[in-house]
């Protein structure tokens, strides 16, 4: 005898190889009490993960003593398509008419999902409540505990699965013979669905959910967390320091360590991974992104037209990007300050024909001075730095500059972007003073009736003939994320051989 516990998903259970239609599915339970009352089997849905574990455990001589699942019946209208409660009616009757488990009836325990699904935070909490419940109401139906536990992770969303295994996980009472299946995916439309298989749970529960999590921790940049989840599940092993100096570099990268970086790609030894075209796009990347580092320190002609000054604005741009999609306001609003500020730099040095690591504060106030007599640039004079009362060029000396060299420029400080951007700094510094932070509103009404990409790309296209597509980053995450899948696949793999050989043995 067995105890099983799964989620159940909204195309677990099935008619035609389809999901049932939400507005089918009342109509589908109500055939199912009509084929019960009058002994037809009219209607006959479909259960491939179901079908699945009833395979398994069939290959284990086992037979389903109780079947224990997840279902969502969440509060409000608006997520009732969505919801799972009329497809785990289905099973209910489906066990009972015995259309499932070759006629025999386990005891099937339904625990609701109230809260949304999606939510890993909420469900992390949802099942270590739930395992307390289900353990004592386990105890109280008089179910052995030391019988065979397993724990399907085919159904139901990402976060109710990571749910489902940190409380599995957690809690000490489960005994130890509890294993983690995974109901695979027929190879072919229209063949057999094959049985679950058994998966380690240090190799996690499904390779698939392990990248899908990777994709979001990616996407927002999240090296570090990724890199303690592959430790964490012990996916990373002594062999693998490829993957870990990558994750480094790329963590560096996103620090503007940008020659740190480029020293963790040269670690990395291991000529496959270095052949494939996400690391040489990254390798070739991180170094033009040092070189302008480089660039722009020194004296260089036609500075602004060169290719690694742009990747540099470039990259600036899609981690303004990045913070904003993470709801990051206070950081976003300083970032784009100091990349308006470098902007300023940048144009208000390449005017004098000068670079800031070329001379100290002294030599660099007489390089301006000079410049704005020979030019006749009252204003630039009249500036507080270049008058001596101040040791350090500000960002108003910049803009002073910036004006003179070019009057219709978009860095001008009456520029709309420059004004706007002032006004959201001085807020948001107003704010962290009293503990406080902006909001996407207060930058949405800023900017309005455009939107801050808009203008921003405007100007470093204008100004510095930047042409933004596609965040270079994303191609790099793909690629580095088929190169984990086809590793991990291959970790799972091999965890299945080595139980297969260790079982030939016994």
């Amino acid at each position: 005898m067995a105890i099983v516990l799964a989620n159940i998903g909204t195309s677990d259970i099935q008619r035609d190889g389809s999901r049932i239609p939400e507005e089918e599915r009342l109509n589908a339970i109500n055939l199912m009490h009509e084929d019960l009352q009058e002994q037809t089997n009219v209607f006959q849905p479909k259960f491939p993960i179901l079908w699945s574990i009833d395979k398994f455990l069939r290959s284990k001589n086992e037979k389903l003593e109780c079947l224990i699942l997840f279902y969502t019946e969440q509060e409000g209208l608006d997520f009732r398509s969505s919801d799972t409660r009329m497809d785990f009616e289905i099973i209910h009757l489906s066990i009972t008419q015995q259309k499932l488990f070759e006629s025999h009836n386990p005891m099937l325990l339904g625990y609701p999902i109230h809260k949304a699904p999606y939510s890993y935070d909420r469900m992390f909490f949802h099942y270590r409540q739930a395992m307390e419940q289900i353990l004592r109401q386990l105890t109280e139906y008089n179910v052995n505990l030391n019988q065979p536990f397993y724990v399907s992770v085919a159904g139901g969303t990402p976060a109710c699965n990571f749910g489902l295994l940190h409380a599995v996980n957690t809690t000490r009472e489960l005994p130890r013979n509890k294993q983690f299946i995974y109901s695979p995916r027929p190879v072919r439309k229209g063949d057999p669905q094959p049985p679950a298989v058994e998966i380690e749970v240090d190799a996690y529960l499904s390779v698939d959910e392990l990248l899908y999590n990777f994709r979001e921790l990616f996407e927002g940049h999240h090296y570090g967390q990724i890199k303690r989840l592959l430790e964490s599940f012990k996916l990373l092993q002594e062999k693998d320091a490829t993957e870990v100096h990558f994750l480094d570099a790329l963590l560096l990268r996103k620090n503007l360590q940008y020659d740190e970086a480029v020293q963790k790609l040269n670690c990395i030894t291991n000529h496959d991974f270095k052949e494939e075209a996400f690391f040489k796009k990254c390798f070739v990347d991180t170094q033009n992104l040092m070189n302008g580092i480089k660039l722009n320190g020194q004296r260089v002609q036609e500075k602004l037209r060169k290719p690694e000054i742009k990747r540099l604005l470039e990259e600036q741009y899609w981690k303004l990007e990045n913070y904003y999609a993470l709801e990051q306001y206070n950081d976003w609003v300083t970032i784009f300050m100091s990349l308006y500020e470098n902007m300023l730099r940048l144009k208000a040095m390449d005017g004098v024909g000068t670079a800031p690591n070329e001379h100290n504060p002294g030599q660099l106030r007489e390089a301006i001075r000079s410049w704005a007599t020979i030019h006749g640039f009252e204003s630039v004079l009249s500036d507080k730095f270049v008058k001596g009362e101040q040791d350090f060029p500000t960002r108003s000396t910049h803009q002073k500059m910036v004006s003179a060299l070019e009057p219709d420029s978009l860095l001008d400080e009456n520029s709309p972007l420059a004004v706007k951007l002032n006004r959201i700094y001085k807020e948001r510094n107003e704010l962290v003073h009293r503990f406080g932070g902006l909001t996407k509103e207060t930058i949405t009404d800023t900017f309005s009736p455009a939107n801050w990409q808009t203008e921003l790309k405007g100007l470093l296209h204008k100004e510095f003939h930047c042409q933004l597509k596609e965040n270079p980053l994303t191609e790099v995450h793909d690629g580095f994320l088929h190169w984990l899948r086809h590793r991990l696949h291959q970790r799972v793999m091999s965890h299945g051989m080595y139980r297969e050989q260790e079982g030939e043995k016994e």
